[in-house]
């Protein structure tokens, strides 16, 4: 089926901004309509892309898909669309492109893959038969015919176990969440691998004590440990680990391990401080200032403004602080003894 054809059976999709504004128009018979498109056009023209462009970030694939946007209504309803369709799908679906454009998927043909979660699964398969430069490190808490418990003790373990659920340890855009959770506490995952259900453990550990413990289902909702189906004898595997162990998932990282890691933060730190500098210069020189060539692009604006500009010092410095003191304590604490 070609696109033009996959666009005809979905004519519920080809929604008018024009049909929505009369949605806004409190008469019967749309004698405000004129009024209203006028000042949307007008309105939406003046606003036009200047309050999001500054903020994306080409190296980002999801800010890279909202640069292609012509304006603000579009990256608004590019937004929601992703929003409805998840980050980590779309994030997947390049992954996955990027693996096919390779020959590194074996099922090439498109057409065999019926959801999101097909794709995830050939990246899955892709990542657990080529490990190379990746570490896959883990330990093994219970294991049967059904179920299945483990430790993440590297990212790349926490993406392949948490595939097909919205962790945000098991994100594929950044390693940040999954270093704080196993630095924090011990974080566990359980596999009923029958039904395909997931669920994720954490039991935060403060100054040596263990504090608040929390369960997670596969779309990142808390949930209470009572209402979670799993039987009497897998959750005493569960409890059983959880009270006998004490130290936090990262004292059992490895050398390798902490050292890919630490590679992975400070390649994500570097690419959000040239964001935020890209940020600065742009609301303090102007929103065509080019920041890649230090120079300015498009036309100079004739309006004078009298907005000062949104760039938060303090913000700036505490995420440059969070990420130093993230690499000092891999530095000095994560390596095991």
């Amino acid at each position: 089926m070609t696109n033009k054809q996959l666009k005809k059976t979905m004519e519920g999709l080809n929604i008018k901004i024009f049909d929505l504004i009369r949605y806004i128009d409190p008469s019967k018979t749309g004698k405000y309509m004129r009024i209203l498109v006028e000042e949307f056009n007008k309105r939406h023209q003046k606003v036009g892309y200047s309050n999001y462009s500054p903020l994306l970030n080409e190296q980002n694939y999801l800010d890279s898909i909202r640069k292609k946007c012509n304006n603000e209504l579009e990256d608004r309803v590019v937004e929601y669309i992703m929003d409805i369709l998840s980050d980590i799908n779309v994030t997947n679906l390049q992954v996955f492109d990027n693996l096919l454009a390779t020959n590194k998927i074996k099922e090439k043909d498109i057409q065999n893959y019926k959801s999101f979660e097909d794709i995830e699964k050939a990246i899955v398969h892709y990542e657990e038969n080529n490990h190379e430069d990746n570490i896959h490190e883990y330990k093994e808490i219970y294991k049967d015919d059904r179920w299945y418990i483990v430790k993440p003790l590297s990212y790349y373990t926490a993406k392949i176990y948490g595939a097909a659920t919205k962790w945000c340890t098991s994100s594929r855009e950044t390693p940040k969440q999954f270093y704080e959770y196993s630095k924090e506490g011990i974080l566990i995952y359980v596999i009923d691998r029958a039904t395909n259900k997931k669920w994720a453990v954490h039991w935060s550990i403060w100054n040596g004590a263990k504090e608040e413990m929390s369960w997670w289902d596969s779309q990142d909702k808390r949930v209470d440990s009572i209402q979670v189906e799993v039987p009497f004898g897998i959750m005493n595997e569960i409890t059983n680990h959880l009270y006998k162990e004490e130290l936090p998932n990262i004292k059992y990282f490895s050398e390798k391990s902490l050292i890919n890691l630490k590679k992975l933060l400070k390649l994500e730190n570097k690419n959000d401080e040239l964001r935020r500098h890209e940020e600065f210069l742009r609301e303090t020189h102007g929103e065509h200032f080019d920041a890649s060539i230090g120079g300015y692009s498009g036309e100079w604006s004739t309006t004078i403004s009298d907005d000062t500009p949104k760039f938060n010092v303090d913000e700036h410095i505490q995420k440059t602080l969070e990420y130093s003191y993230i690499l000092k304590e891999i530095n000095k604490g994560g390596v095991p003894q």
